[in-house]
């Protein structure tokens, strides 16, 4: 069913997103790229792809990732939903006690403050889970810890000082699979992920939203954004399921006769949560 395929993921070997590849696509090729944006350029090339980490359902929406995607020229062809499961790492001889540091990406850290502020540890972003556990042990500093995922418990370079440290143990990362060209695999999409900008005229929201509702159609995520150089003004992250395409067609047709714009990012399958 898969061919093979150049993947680019955000975060380095060992990351939650190399992880769910090597499920989902356990025959391709990965490139690890240090930014969203490095991510994007990669996957606009043709004949390759990204996996792009786009909401938690802790932390919410991972809006740099969002707005690198909304301004590529990328179409999302896929979602998949992974369950995070954060442990506190640090060198073998280090111990809860010592512990003053903890290092992760900025999303993890979100996801366990609870945990993080009843410890009183200092925390420091960095750009990726599994590189926060590299780091941990290029500095080999046995009063830092790292927050990553609890399969660096077969690495004995490590050690897992605390398990599930979640500020919610139902923790979910929203992956979106995306590319300039459909790949070749056989899919039933009934997803759509669009962004919407309303016009300036009083219900012009409204009367939007309506259509959605006129035609019987499910939204499972509505989110507003404010549009970067213009003060007040917001789009909408709106995603829906639907798979007949004569519904879809008069959809668009209504909606780009009462909005500034109506952008099609995708039509995928809808994910099985894990």
């Amino acid at each position: 069913m898969e061919n093979k395929m150049n993947i680019a993921y955000q975060g380095t070997p060992g990351s939650y997103s190399e992880q769910l590849l090597k499920t989902i696509f356990p025959d391709s090729l990965y490139q690890p790229c240090e930014t969203f944006s490095s991510l994007i350029d990669f996957a606009s090339k043709s004949g390759n792809f990204g996996l792009l980490p786009v909401e938690n359902s802790i932390a919410g929406t991972v809006n740099e990732a969002y707005e690198e995607l909304i301004e590529s020229e990328l179409s999302i062809f896929g979602e998949y939903i992974k369950k995070i499961k954060h442990s506190l790492i640090a060198l073998p001889e280090s111990s809860l006690e010592l512990i003053s540091n903890v290092i992760s990406h900025p999303q993890a850290l979100q996801q366990c403050s609870k945990y993080l502020q009843k410890n009183n540890f200092k925390i420091t972003p960095v750009f990726d889970t599994a590189g926060s556990v590299y780091e941990v042990l290029r500095t080999n500093d046995n009063t830092t810890a790292a927050i990553a995922g609890e399969h660096f418990d077969s690495d004995d370079r490590f050690k897992i000082l605390e398990k599930n440290i979640s500020n919610d143990s139902e923790n979910f990362t929203r992956f979106l699979f995306i590319g300039l060209e459909p790949p070749n695999l056989s899919l039933i999409n009934n997803k759509f992920s669009s962004v919407l900008i309303s016009d300036d005229r009083p219900g012009s929201l409204l009367k939007s939203l309506n259509i959605f509702n006129d035609l019987n159609i499910n939204l499972t995520k509505l989110e507003s954004r404010p549009i970067l150089g213009r003060p007040w003004e917001y789009k909408f992250y709106i995603d829906y399921e639907l798979s007949d395409s004569n519904i879809q067609h008069e959809l668009i047709e209504r909606i780009d006769l009462v909005s500034k714009e109506f952008k099609i990012l995708g039509h995928y399958p809808k994910a099985n949560q894990e």
